[in-house]
């Protein structure tokens, strides 16, 4: 494996391997002939392989350190890992001889099968230093896979002794101490096949389990033309979501360009626009999708102004000559380009969440063709699934408010209101749907209270006036909502928060991931979460966060004219239910008690507002933007 060992965790990897397989060669001769003898030559090592394996913690500082090299602390974590699966194994070792001992009626273990379960062990000890050694993925993933057929072994075993029992052919206390030893067993299993992930992690740089390699394998070899497999592909991190998928960008070790061709022919043709092949190697889900304001690298190349750029730029612009333009749209000449070498985004999860995911996807192809991203392949693993997905180029939202310049947020953020405007017009449905926004924060009231408790009513009062519960203000406004339905039904992104929007400056586009909550509905709920989704990012620099939130008002109103255009009377009421719908519940993610308290507070002090207007008399009333969105 190309990687820096650190000082002597090589050899002392080797003596560790060395005494656990010595271990279990004492304890297959007991099983053979038992002996006092041999058993306490076991017993006696006690200790012999943690101290080997605590050795090789000392020396991979970097397995709990991530801020320097994240491959070198991949690889260290992995060994720290092999280390401590090998000296578990040890005490399983011990474990199970210390049942074997109590068994009084030999000729009741299968020494047999126990012996060919134990060879099994032996084997994938030694596979765990050469695999590790040599960054051998065909070891490791036999690795593995001996958790299943010792899995097997043991269940096997169990069924026959467990049928012994029932039928009380030999002594229950005998037979109940070789169940436990079969239970051993199983665990060995277990422990082989978290060294063979170990291994697998270290080898392609991310952490990787069986079922997840697996998938990446099977996708991967649908992408590629058979010049290159898993093993020759970077993973990269890129966000893990809470609902348990994990995102990952998929990139060649040994870049070919007709992989690259592959990626952009292949897929579902409907949802591409027609210019993405300009992006080469570019065109994917993203690599800034969900980067949480970390800054891409390269993301600011003030003095990378080249004629080259300038050219291609102008070209983009002039491609788009026929789409309707803000006067203060700029050449893309000077802005940044950020977007890593991906040749797909692999996405896996629980396998209901990543079938969402692939049908939201889907239908954005049926509806609006070109605004999502494609899905490559898809592949199922058990209750996990997996899916290839195209890369696109450009950056998150989240990472344009908190990296970029103000012009070209600006610039960002007409492109999206365009790109709404578009989108919303042609899904339009003349049919009044109603959002529901205070059911949903009735729903996800208790999970906020389990982070901060502290907003619970505890019969709070003002100057002797007893003050509302926000429970009881809900309930006020979900009468209210009731009847305040929005006109019309457009189909929405139904998470719409700034790290699920990408801006590709070259094109000066807009693109949608993460679909699966996509659905027709009241525009209002997809302005409402965006808005918020700005008022949340969690910064220190003021200035900033007085520009973010200064982009979010101006969204705010933006939306505002477009509701006027539509004729849509009760907006401003809808977008007030919305926004305190999303500050409180979006308190449930802030740890940072100022913040959380800011954005409840603004929750509560909504909901009193729209209370105290006149329901007669919808169009007078307006929510003050203005005093939300400043700090």
């Amino acid at each position: 494996m190309d990687q820096a060992w650190p000082e002597s965790t090589r050899d002392n990897l080797r003596f560790l391997c060395s005494e656990v397989d010595s271990q279990y060669g004492w304890l297959q001769a007991f099983v053979s002939a038992p002996t006092a003898a041999m058993a306490r030559k076991l017993l006696e090592r006690q200790g012999y392989a943690e101290n080997l394996c605590q050795r090789i913690e000392q020396a991979c500082p970097e397995a709990r350190n991530h801020k320097r090299s994240h491959a070198r602390a991949r690889f260290q974590q992995s060994l720290v890992e092999v280390a401590s699966g090998l000296a578990r194994l040890s005490e399983l070792a011990r474990s199970c001889l210390e049942q074997l001992i109590r068994v009084d009626d030999v000729q009741l273990v299968d020494d047999v099968v126990l012996v060919k379960s134990l060879r099994r062990v032996r084997r994938g000890i030694l596979r765990s230093e050469m695999s590790l050694e040599n960054g051998s993925l065909s070891l490791a993933l036999k690795l593995a896979r001996s958790r299943e057929k010792l899995k097997r072994d043991s269940e096997g075993r169990i069924r026959a002794l467990t049928g012994q029992l029932k039928k009380k052919r030999a002594p229950a206390e005998d037979l109940t101490h070789l169940l436990f030893v079969a239970r051993e067993i199983s665990q060995m299993g277990e422990v082989l096949g978290q060294l063979g992930e170990a291994v697998i992690s270290a080898t392609l740089g991310q952490s990787l389990n069986f079922e997840r390699y697996a998938s990446l394998t099977h996708l991967v070899n649908e992408l590629g033309d058979g010049s290159q497999t898993a093993g020759e592909m970077r993973v990269d991190t890129l966000a893990e979501t809470r609902s348990g998928s994990r995102i990952s960008g998929i990139a060649s070790e040994k870049p070919s360009e007709r992989a690259v061709e592959k990626v952009s022919d292949k897929g579902n043709d409907k949802g591409k626009p027609a210019n993405d092949k300009q992006q080469g190697s570019k065109a994917g889900e993203s690599g800034g999708s969900k980067q949480k304001g970390s800054k891409q690298k390269g993301s600011k190349q003030k003095g990378s102004k080249s004629k080259d750029r300038k050219t291609d730029a102008s070209e983009s612009k002039g491609s788009k000559s026929r789409d309707r333009k803000s006067r203060d749209r700029k050449s893309a000449g000077d802005l940044p380009l950020t977007s890593p070498e991906y040749l797909a985004i692999f996405k896996d999860g629980l396998g209901r969440k990543v079938e969402e995911e692939r049908q939201g996807v889907e239908r954005w192809h049926d509806i609006y063709p070109g605004i999502a991203p494609r899905i490559l392949s898809h592949h199922q693993q058990g209750d996990s699934a997996a899916l290839l997905i195209e890369h696109l180029p450009g950056m998150t939202l989240e990472h344009l408010l908190i990296n970029e310049s103000s012009r070209l947020n600006r610039t960002a953020q007409q492109a999206l209101v365009e790109t709404l405007h578009s989108v919303w017009t042609t899904t339009r449905r003349d049919k009044p749907v109603t959002a529901g926004h205070m059911r949903q924060l009735l729903k996800r009231l208790s999970d906020v209270y389990q982070i901060h408790p502290e907003f619970r009513h505890c019969g709070a009062s003002l100057c002797g006036r007893e003050m509302p519960s926000l429970e009881a203000l809900i309930e006020q406004a979900a009468g209210l909502e009731r009847s305040l339905e929005a006109p019309f039904a457009v189909y929405i992104h139904g998470d719409f928060n700034v790290d699920n929007i990408l801006f590709d400056p070259a094109k000066q586009s807009i693109r949608f991931i993460d679909l699966h909550r996509s659905a027709y509905q009241d525009y209002v709920q997809d302005v409402s979460v965006h808005m918020v989704s700005h008022y949340r990012l969690q910064l220190t620099d003021a200035a900033l966060r007085a520009r973010i939130l200064a982009l979010a008002l101006s969204f705010g109103q933006q939306m505002r004219r477009f509701a006027h255009e539509q004729g849509d009377t009760t907006f401003e009421w809808r977008l007030a239910l919305g926004l305190a719908r999303s500050f409180a519940t979006s308190t449930r993610f802030i740890l940072d008690a100022g913040l959380a308290g800011r954005m409840f507070n603004r929750a509560r002090f909504i909901l009193e507002h729209v209370l105290g207007a006149d329901p007669e008399r919808p169009a007078d009333y307006r929510i003050p933007l203005e005093e939300l969105f400043v700090d």
